[in-house]
């Protein structure tokens, strides 16, 4: 049945219709790998700019290029660009202060989403993931890329962590535009002036490649979200291969039921997590309790050596790959606001099955007998970094992780 309704229907419509985004042709999407190809090309966007900057960003710590980035960001609005900036309240938490007063001082207009000071304690844990650039309307940014040293390098190296971002142009920037958009507008009620300004021209996004995109914007509550059905649908269409990389897979029952399903009826899946280099330890432990039941249908799991995995990529049968801020766990499909690119394009998922296929070779496969032999006390302490890690990943997310309503 599957197999006849991919290839009567064919993937995008399946994802069109199930997920009730429609697609838009005509974009052009750049892979970036690592901070080496990301931060030249987002700060050559940001030094273009004419008119506008509108940035929303998860992580920002600091360092040289934290420095770099909030430059460019003040010599933009001292020429006269509308800058906005939206930083979450908890990933940049750790901003450098002097980069913050920097861009203020320049004039660039600058928000925190959902500070943890705000006495809204029911929202503390409902965070915004996304990172989005949007430059003169016309140019795009996303991916998984922080704004701080660790992510400014090779990827192969200790302390450069791996990750993947894209640069989209065409009418699909509209959409990455929206998510800056609805996130900014829960601050804008704290902030002067209104959500449009004369900055804004709103100009026709015409045909800048061949690339067919649909971007998913999954909001910050509990329930079944557009990334949550876009996997569902894409595992389920799947017919030769699925390659799956995320820092790590917290998984509720149902996808980790998915995941092996799709392996049983003959897909290679194959899966790439984070190895030794890890920035949230326990997190990793509680994820770990997935690999046994992965392994035994047959589904690979792959653990990167050279440095810290923070890239979120899944790709199928060589055509479609759905790319973004969301990492494979019930938090990211539940709890976090993301921004999603489902990507039709052959040549792009083509390019991430490569780089894919060469993190492979810097990567230990996981075996399911040795995995099956790890000692009682790693065992114990992956069960009880599960317990401790439940309140705040989502597993109470009513539908999405489990429990009925």
């Amino acid at each position: 049945m599957t197999e006849q309704l991919t290839a009567r229907s064919g993937t995008r419509r399946v994802l069109g219709s199930l997920v009730g985004v429609p697609f838009t042709e005509g974009n052009r999407i750049d892979v970036l790998r690592n901070g080496e190809e990301t931060f030249p090309a987002l700060l050559g966007a940001i030094a273009a700019a004419r008119r506008s900057i509108d940035m929303l960003w998860f992580a920002w710590h600091g360092g040289a290029v934290s420095h770099e980035v909030a430059g460019a960001l003040a010599e933009r609005a001292r020429a006269g660009v509308r800058v906005r900036l939206l930083l979450d309240g908890y990933g940049a938490k750790n901003i450098d202060r002097g980069d913050l007063r920097r861009v203020r001082e320049a004039g660039c207009t600058v928000a925190f989403y959902r500070p943890l000071s705000s006495p809204r304690f029911t929202v503390w844990n409902l965070r915004t993931h996304r990172r989005v650039l949007v430059c003169d309307e016309t140019v795009a940014f996303t991916g998984g890329t922080g704004i701080a040293q660790s992510w400014a390098g090779d990827g192969r190296h200790e302390g450069s962590w791996r990750d993947t971002s894209f640069r989209v142009q065409g009418p699909a920037v509209a959409g990455l535009r929206s998510a800056f958009v609805s996130a900014w507008m829960q601050a804008q009620v704290r902030l002067e002036g209104g959500l449009v300004s004369e900055a804004d021209r709103f100009p026709e996004l015409g045909p800048a490649g061949n690339t067919a995109v649909q971007v998913l914007r999954t909001p910050s509550q509990p329930g079944w979200s557009e990334a949550a059905i876009a996997v569902v649908a894409l595992l389920d269409t799947a017919r030769e291969h699925v390659r799956i990389t995320s820092p790590y897979i917290r998984l509720p029952r149902w996808l980790r039921q998915l995941v092996g399903a799709t392996a049983r009826r003959g897909v290679h899946v194959q899966v790439l997590v984070g190895g030794p280099h890890a920035e949230r330890p326990g997190v990793h432990l509680e994820a770990e309790l997935d690999f046994q039941p992965l392994l035994d249908a047959g589904v690979e799991i792959w653990r990167y050596q050279p440095s810290l995995m923070h890239a979120k990529v899944v790709t199928v049968d060589g055509a479609v790959a759905m790319v973004g801020t969301a990492n494979f766990d019930t938090r990211s499909f539940a709890l976090n606001e993301q921004v999603c690119l489902v990507v039709d394009d052959r040549s792009v998922v083509g390019l991430l099955d490569e780089h894919f296929a060469d993190d492979l070779t810097r990567s230990e496969q996981v075996h399911a007998e040795q995995w099956r032999a790890r000692g009682l006390c790693r065992r114990a302490l992956e069960v009880a970094a599960d317990v401790v890690g439940r309140p705040l990943r989502g597993s109470g997310a009513v539908g999405l992780s489990g429990r009925r309503p």
